[in-house]
């Protein structure tokens, strides 16, 4: 029996074999998976929730876990690489804290909002406490997704996912340049509709 290579030890490659496994239908290398790819998820939630208010009550552990029961729940889910799995988790990220975040205004009936800094979209804040309604930049980026996918997915990776450019265009298959240019222009986007 082949010994498995630790977490460290593994290539994209490998990944991506155990991605078509569980494809496949084999439920036993969920575990495997989970092993590979929870130290780079860890970090790429714990840099989107260095961003997040001090208060929050939401933990890495906790965005991360959230991504796997997704992912468990989702079955056929036709995964193409590690890249496509970390664009994944980036939107499920996502979508869990707007999702708590609607939830939390609803229990608070037009109370405090789930706030993100602006410095995460490299904005100037104007006359504001330099903070960003988590829901409004959800529905924007809704938004955006459907008249510029790919933009969308950038922020949803520099953002939420704390990814670099270089780590974008990766995930992406884009040269850095690409999404660079992208950033700076659904940045732009963001803005000019964040005044309106």
């Amino acid at each position: 029996m082949r010994k498995e290579a630790p977490e460290s030890d593994r290539s994209p490659g490998d990944v991506t074999l155990l991605l078509r496994r569980l494809e496949a239908g084999e439920r036993a290398v969920r575990g495997e998976l989970v092993s590979a790819m929870y130290p780079e998820l860890k970090r790429i939630a714990e840099a989107r929730m260095r961003s997040e208010r001090p208060d929050h009550t939401i933990q890495p552990t906790a965005l991360v876990n959230e991504f796997f029961l997704e992912m468990a729940r989702t079955e056929g889910m036709n995964w193409r690489n590690r890249k496509h799995f970390l664009a994944v988790a980036s939107q499920v990220m996502r979508r869990f804290l707007i999702d708590y975040a609607r939830a939390h205004l609803a229990e608070r009936r037009g109370g405090n909002v789930i706030k993100l800094r602006l410095a995460d979209f490299e904005l100037q804040a104007e006359d504001s406490d330099g903070a960003l309604d988590m829901v409004v930049i959800g529905e924007l980026l809704d938004k955006l997704a459907a008249e510029e996918p790919r933009m969308a997915q950038v922020v949803e990776m520099r953002c939420f996912g704390g990814l670099s450019h270089a780590e974008i265009a990766d995930v992406l298959d884009i040269d850095e340049r690409t999404a660079k240019r992208d950033w700076q222009i659904a940045r732009a986007w963001l803005y000019g509709h964040l005044r309106k």
